[in-house]
């Protein structure tokens, strides 16, 4: 459920490459002796790329559609196939690990990209991310649940406009009595959203002060095992709570922060791969990708068979399961996605398999599939005249996939893309701003200090100390000149009394400066002169 935009760049060794530092802010401090001019070195940039990262996206999809069509027919509660289909809603694990990586990465290869270049300080782009993450999510998700309000109005049960605001602000999930009304499934984007405002804070928190890359790598595989073993705890102190702001637990950030991490995680150990432009040794061998998947699918079985997990989509959850269950949904997402993240992508089965255009597809409109295919179940099973239950898996999933799909495209081609092309717009928009903006305060500083001063009044000519303020009238002195209060003084002198001389001042009079302004605009407090960026890209 989350994109990362890339752009193409082409190398010898692996022609699927890409800058992921494209977009990297890094702010310095300017204070100090200027460093004495170094020969001009290249540094090396992090260029890989992730193909095979629709195709995981794609799988996620289908395994969510899956549980819920499986649900509804003969398969999951009458088969021995059913606790398999009912461990299918481990997709959901897998997009959150997606949504850890593919977000968290482009930060820790800019906190790297900083440590080679001697360390100092990164602020993210926070403004833009939410941009891009407002336009991906919100525009489809409210499209989707305003057709569905309407087309299946008795199964969505929101009743009033409470509801209906809890549903359009990813409120839902968090109390019980919230969570059974709108798109069911969207109790995940709820988590979505909260893990969108987290990341750039994170981010920031481990780039404050980038020194050494081992120094930086320590910093972030810890800030990620932290955070791992917190949201572990929160997670098992929650479990069972069924009163008080705790009872929507399932929702809460924290508790997904473990699934979130290993994609993290992830990101932490591609990054520091990536500065060094080479793979693991082991990602490189023949087969490492098949041995991937055959541990994430001995996760699978053990998670269908052996932690107590019932057929049931409802149930009251133990410590045992639900622990279980994060650990080893965590632990099939994990070992899904190594071989998109590590090793030459255009080798081994399972990475063209994950690259290939049908993957390719199905996961770019993954998105779509996920918020539409519980509507379109819904609307088959009543205009069908299928009975719950009664029905079979295949008829049921072969039509409920074939028409998720053309609605998903559909909706991809007139909604997702042109919102996608907006927000990369105006996030660029907002950059550019945000760049000016230091600019724009050392410009006016210097045209500050540039104004010319009224020369020194004669000792025997001196003018009496006047009121500063809006009441305060001009004077004439002995020799017939007009002064205005205090003109003789220094403009960057603050008065005897330490108080701050620009406080309560508007910068509304004519001055002349280096630029020859008509107005001056007041600095805030917070304003100083070695906030100056860089953009690169």
């Amino acid at each position: 459920m989350s994109g990362l935009g890339i752009r193409q760049l082409a190398r010898s060794d692996d022609p699927t490459t890409i800058a992921v530092d494209g977009s990297t802010t890094v702010v310095g401090a300017t204070t100090g002796p200027a460093a004495p001019a170094q020969p001009s070195v290249p540094a090396r940039r992090d260029t890989t790329v992730f193909p095979g990262f629709d195709g995981l996206r794609a799988i996620a999809a289908i395994l969510v559609l899956i549980v819920h069509t499986g649900f509804m027919t003969t398969l999951t509660l009458q088969t021995r196939f059913g606790p398999y289909v009912a461990r299918a809603e481990i997709g959901v694990a897998v997009f959150f690990l997606i949504s850890g990586f593919l977000l968290y990465r482009p930060s820790v290869a800019r906190h790297f990209a900083l440590a080679d270049q001697g360390g100092g300080q990164d602020i993210p782009d926070a403004g833009g991310f939410w941009i891009r993450r407002f336009m991906r999510i919100v525009p489809l998700y409210w499209l989707v649940f305003v057709i569905s309000l309407v087309v299946i109005t008795d199964k969505m049960i929101v009743a009033n406009v409470k509801g209906l605001a809890e549903c359009l602000l990813f409120l839902q999930g968090y109390q019980p009595a919230w969570a059974l009304q709108g798109l069911t499934q969207a109790w995940t984007l709820d988590v979505e959203v909260a893990f969108y405002l987290f990341v750039p804070l994170f981010a920031w928190l481990l780039g404050r002060r980038v020194r050494s890359p081992r120094i930086q790598l320590l910093r972030e595989l810890t800030g990620v095992a932290a955070l791992y073993l917190v949201g572990t705890l929160v997670h098992w102190r929650m479990i069972g709570h069924a009163h008080g702001w705790t009872a929507g637990w399932p929702a809460w950030l924290p508790v997904w922060w473990d699934l979130f991490s290993l994609g993290m995680f992830l990101a932490v150990v591609s990054a520091w791969y990536g500065r060094q432009g080479r793979h693991p040794r082991w990602s490189t061998l023949p087969g490492s990708g098949t041995v991937c998947w055959l541990l994430a699918a001995v996760c699978y079985w053990i998670a269908s068979n052996k932690i107590g997990l019932p057929r049931w989509p409802i149930y009251q959850a133990t410590v045992r399961t639900d622990l279980g269950k994060h650990l080893f949904y965590g632990l099939f997402g994990f070992f899904l996605l190594l071989p998109a993240v590590f090793g030459p992508q255009r080798r081994g089965i399972v990475r063209r398999f994950l690259a290939s255009r049908v993957m390719t597809f199905l996961g770019s409109i993954s998105y779509g599939i996920y918020l539409w295919h519980q509507t379109v179940i819904d609307v088959v099973m009543e205009r069908s005249g299928w009975k719950l239950w009664q029905v079979g898996f295949v008829p049921l999933f072969s039509v409920v996939f074939v028409v998720t799909v053309l609605l998903s495209t559909l909706t991809y081609y007139l909604v997702e893309r042109p919102c996608q092309n907006l927000a990369r717009g105006w996030a660029r928009q907002w950059k550019n701003r945000a760049r000016r903006r230091p600019l724009t305060v050392a410009a006016t500083r210097l045209a500050r200090l540039a104004r010319p001063r009224e020369p020194e009044p004669e000792p025997d000519h001196a003018v009496p100390a006047q009121p500063v303020g809006p009441t305060a009238a001009p004077t004439t002195g002995p020799s017939g000149a007009r002064h205005a209060a205090g003109s003789g003084a220094n403009p960057l002198a603050g008065p005897a009394d330490g108080t701050t001389p620009w406080a309560g001042v508007a910068a509304t009079g004519p001055s002349v400066g280096l630029f020859d302004q008509t107005t001056v605009p007041v600095l805030a407090e917070t304003d100083t002169p070695d906030k100056m960026t860089r953009e690169g890209g």
